[in-house]
């Protein structure tokens, strides 16, 4: 049907004038009323597309971008918004895939930009990310004084965006004068203060806390708190101001703490399923799968040397480091088709024991692509692994598993110490530093129980005699891998390829001892985690 263009042209214009106002329901209208009149309007379907995802109908955008795309192949900020949907539905490497078709049309709008840099951070690809992200802040940076801008928070968030993606891509000094740039832009941008203060060691003479302090009485909720309050804490500890800094991090976490209204008895029923479904007789059965030999999977609580493992591990020629992924979760969940919100549940559980062994393991192994393959092994360094070991070890028993240990007490503080995602409800338990001890307990029981029901399957490996021996350590692990020694792998912290996790900065350097027995510097406050760790059997009698 041929429709007037000038009412077509007002109806279109009518809808962006809706959509920049936030007026979704008027937008539609028009969309609908363009679409009524010509079902080839590209954009109508685009804007319908956003307006789906803003109404939280992601699969349904995801089908109408498809068929703007289809219309007009070469605009790119199409691609760039269904990346973005794919993201939302976890299909990073589908929208790794769109990122890349966008970026090679070569986009040039500033919100484009952004969003594919976003698209790429997501995916795990930094290296690309920095590129899109810097590319829009050089455009916006020459623009002349008279030309139309975004507005400062929009500006802002490009800028931290920006500076995370390079912090990842091990180039931290850049990173720092962007999370400044996005800080002079929003005074108040309380992400942007934690991230910096985590960028490196603070000095007495180089350190942000008289502006950190200020901020304090500016916080209006308690993730506002969480950033606030970690980054004055470990700003604290950078200057041996110890107990002060355990003071601002109990203030940090109060808040969040009662909003999430954590219960340790809901993880206590996971590790007792869990224990309870995957006994010895379900594994002396036999054990059939997917005999793909690639993955090794790198568990543990956090911040026990994961990822300094990870890095030793992908020095070696023949192997990838692919990041913590979510993949094997992920197709767990769809698989058992469980109803509930949460990723990993009881119900989760016992379903999957049902599942085909075999098609789930060729189904994690194709998610992963096209990013794996090109190596003979991919890390899986997601350390909420262990909870999956048993069900890895049905569906991949060609697997390999690495589990880190370190000190209960330096991993307890650690895992306190942390700003994890707020939204991530199975780190809860880090709001509470004695939380942090019992849920400690309840690990290494359930690790405990791996090695008894999956004997030599896993390799422990104790941070510690790492730190101590590295070249010893670093060639058992080797060995247990069926990989041939490499010297680069004791070279690791000169890799240039990019790290996405929180210790970015650390794995950057040469293998040090300072991190072991951390929390002795905390004195006697420490006292109570240590007594209830220790009557857990934890650590040994005297």
């Amino acid at each position: 049907m041929t429709a007037d263009k000038n009412i077509l042209r007002k109806h279109h214009r009518a809808a962006q004038s809706a959509m920049k106002q936030g007026q979704l329901r008027e937008a539609h209208q028009h969309c609908l009323a363009i679409l009524k009149l010509d079902q080839t309007h590209a954009d109508a379907w685009f804007l319908c597309a956003v307006i789906a995802a803003h109404n939280g109908q992601v699969k349904k955008a995801v089908d109408i971008l498809g068929k703007a795309i289809s219309l007009d192949p070469q605009r790119t900020e199409y691609r760039a918004e269904l990346g973005k949907q794919l993201i939302a539905l976890q299909q990073s490497q589908e929208a790794l895939q769109v990122a890349r078709e966008a970026i090679a049309l070569s986009p040039s709008e500033l919100p484009t930009l952004n969003t594919l840099g976003t698209v790429l951070s997501h995916a795990g690809e930094h290296q690309e990310a920095v590129h899109c992200f810097q590319t829009a802040a050089d455009i916006l940076q020459t623009r002349a004084d008279g030309e139309s801008r975004p507005n400062a928070k929009w500006q802002a968030d490009l800028y931290f965006n920006l500076a995370t993606s390079l912090n990842f891509a091990g180039r931290p000094t850049e990173a720092e004068q962007y999370y400044e740039r996005a800080i002079s832009l929003q005074p108040h941008y309380f992400k942007a203060h934690s991230a910096l203060s985590q960028l490196r060691p603070q000095s007495a003479d180089n350190n942000h806390l008289q502006r950190l302090q200020a901020l304090k009485k500016d916080v209006s909720g308690p993730q506002e708190r969480l950033h606030v309050g970690h980054a004055i804490a470990k700003e604290q500890e950078d200057l041996g101001q110890y107990s002060a800094s355990l003071a601002s991090l109990q203030w940090a976490k109060a808040a969040q703490a009662k909003a999430v209204d954590y219960r340790i008895q809901d993880d206590y029923l996971l590790f007792d399923t869990l224990q309870n479904l995957f006994d010895k007789p379900l594994f002396n059965r036999g054990i059939e799968g997917c005999s793909n030999p690639e993955p090794i999977f790198i568990v543990g609580m956090p911040r026990t040397g994961t990822t300094l493992v990870e890095q030793i591990l992908a020095s070696h020629s023949e192997v990838f480091a692919a990041g913590e992924l979510q993949n094997l979760p992920l197709q767990v969940k769809r698989m058992t088709e469980t109803p509930s919100a949460d990723v990993l549940d009881k119900d989760t559980l016992e379903r999957s024991l049902r599942l085909d062994m075999t098609q789930l393991g060729e189904n994690y192994i194709a998610s992963t692509r096209p990013r794996t393959g090109h190596t003979t092994h991919f890390i899986d360094k997601l350390p909420l692994n262990f909870m999956y070991l048993g069900l890895i070890r049905l569906a991949l028993p060609q697997a390999k598993f690495i589990c880190l240990r370190r000190d209960p007490m330096d991993t307890c503080l650690s895992n306190y110490r942390q700003l994890f995602a707020v939204n991530y409800k199975y780190y809860h338990y880090n709001y509470d530093l004695l939380d942090c001890g019992r849920y400690y307990q309840r690990y290494a029981r359930l690790m405990q129980h791996w090695g008894e029901v999956m004997p030599g399957a896993i390799h422990e490996l104790h941070y510690e005699q790492l730190v101590a021996d590295p070249e010893s350590v670093s060639r058992e692990l080797l060995e247990f891998c069926k990989l041939t020694w490499e010297t680069q792998c004791l070279d690791f912290h000169r890799r240039e390829a990019s790290v996405a996790t929180p210790s970015a900065a650390q794995v950057r350097q040469p293998i040090y001892k300072s991190s072991i027995h951390r929390w002795q510097r905390y004195g006697d406050t420490m006292q109570p985690l240590h007594d209830l760790l220790s009557a857990a059997g934890c650590y040994p009698s005297p």
